[in-house]
C-alpha cells in the first residue's frame, strides 16, 4: 500500500522501460519491511536538469542514473563521493537538504566482480567504450592492477578517457577501434562498456574472444557479447551481476541497512554469485 509516508525512489534514463531495477529494489524494500517504492522514470537528455530538480522538489529520497545521463548528472550534483569524482560519472543519487549527493556504485561493483573472476596485477585488459559505464570499468580495472587499453568508435573519445586516466596511472593507453578483433584476442579480460546490446539495439561488436579470457558485459540480457563469450569458452561476468551488486550498494547508501543481495538477484531471475548479464 502506497501512502503519503511512502518513500520514493527511481531510476532515470533514456530509454528506461526495460530496466529491471524496479523489480529488484522493490523486492528488497518488501523483504525488509521498508515503506518505499521504486519506479522507472524516462528522461530525455535535454530534460535532465529539470528532471533532477523536479524529483528533488517532489521529495524523492534517491535515484539511480543510467544511459545516457551518468556524466551529465555528476555535474549537477551538489557533492560527489571520492569514487564518483575519480570516475567522472554517477549512477546513484541520494537526497541532500539542498540537492543531490552523487555516488558511483558501478565502479566498486565492477571491481569486486573482476577480482572474484581473477583479474589482478599484470592482467591485460581491453575496455570497449568511453562513456559513464566505461569510466567505472576503467577505474575498476586499474584498481585491480590491470594494464588497460581503451577503444571506442571515436578515437578521440578513447584518447580523452585514456588521457584522463593516465593522470593517475601509466598503465593505460588508447587503441584503434579498427583493430578491435585483434585487440580483444590478445587481452586477458575484455569489457563491454558500451550500450551495444541494450534493449532494442541489434548491433554487435566485431570481437574475437577465446577460451580462458574473462568477458564482462555492462548490458544485461542475452546480448551478442554474452553469446560470443559463451561460444568462445570465456568466463562471463554478466550485466545482471553488475546490476545486482551496484543496486545492493545503492540500497545501503539510501537506507543505511545491509542489502538482501540474494533476494534482489532472485527477483530478476539471476544467480548473482554464479552467473549474470545496464541498469
Amino acid at each position: 500500500m502506497i501512502t503519503g509516508r511512502t518513500a520514493l525512489y527511481g531510476v532515470i534514463g533514456h530509454p528506461v522501460a526495460h530496466s529491471r531495477s524496479p523489480e529488484m529494489q522493490n523486492a528488497a524494500f518488501a523483504l525488509l519491511g521498508v515503506d518505499a517504492v521504486y519506479v522507472a522514470l524516462p528522461v530525455a537528455p535535454d530534460r535532465l536538469d529539470e528532471a533532477l530538480r523536479g524529483a528533488h522538489a517532489l521529495g524523492f529520497r534517491g535515484l539511480n542514473v543510467t544511459v545516457p545521463h551518468k556524466q551529465r548528472a555528476a555535474a549537477l550534483c551538489l557533492s560527489l563521493d571520492g569514487v564518483a569524482e575519480e570516475v567522472g560519472a554517477v549512477n546513484t543519487l541520494r537526497r541532500g537538504a539542498e540537492g543531490w549527493e552523487g555516488f558511483n556504485t558501478d565502479a566498486p561493483a565492477c571491481l569486486s566482480l573482476l577480482e572474484a573472476a581473477g583479474v589482478g596485477k599484470g592482467t591485460k585488459a581491453l575496455l570497449v567504450g568511453a562513456g559513464g559505464a566505461a569510466r567505472a570499468a576503467a577505474w575498476a580495472l586499474l584498481r585491480a592492477g590491470a594494464t588497460l587499453r581503451v577503444t571506442a568508435r571515436r578515437l578521440e573519445a578513447a584518447e580523452e578517457l585514456a588521457g584522463h586516466l593516465a593522470q593517475d596511472s601509466a598503465r593505460v593507453e588508447a587503441a584503434q577501434y579498427a583493430d578491435l578483433a585483434d585487440e580483444a584476442e590478445a587481452a586477458d579480460v575484455v569489457v563491454n562498456g558500451t550500450s551495444v546490446g541494450l534493449h532494442g539495439q541489434e548491433a554487435r561488436l566485431p570481437l574475437r574472444l577465446r577460451r580462458g579470457q574473462i568477458a564482462l558485459d555492462f548490458v544485461y540480457g542475452e546480448t551478442d557479447f554474452a553469446r560470443q563469450a559463451r561460444a568462445a569458452g570465456a568466463r562471463l561476468v554478466t550485466g545482471e551481476q553488475i546490476l545486482v551488486r551496484q543496486g545492493a550498494l545503492a540500497f545501503t547508501l539510501w537506507t543505511g541497512r545491509p542489502a538482501p543481495e540474494a533476494a534482489m538477484a532472485a527477483a530478476i531471475g539471476a544467480d548473482a554469485a554464479a552467473q549474470g548479464s545496464a541498469r
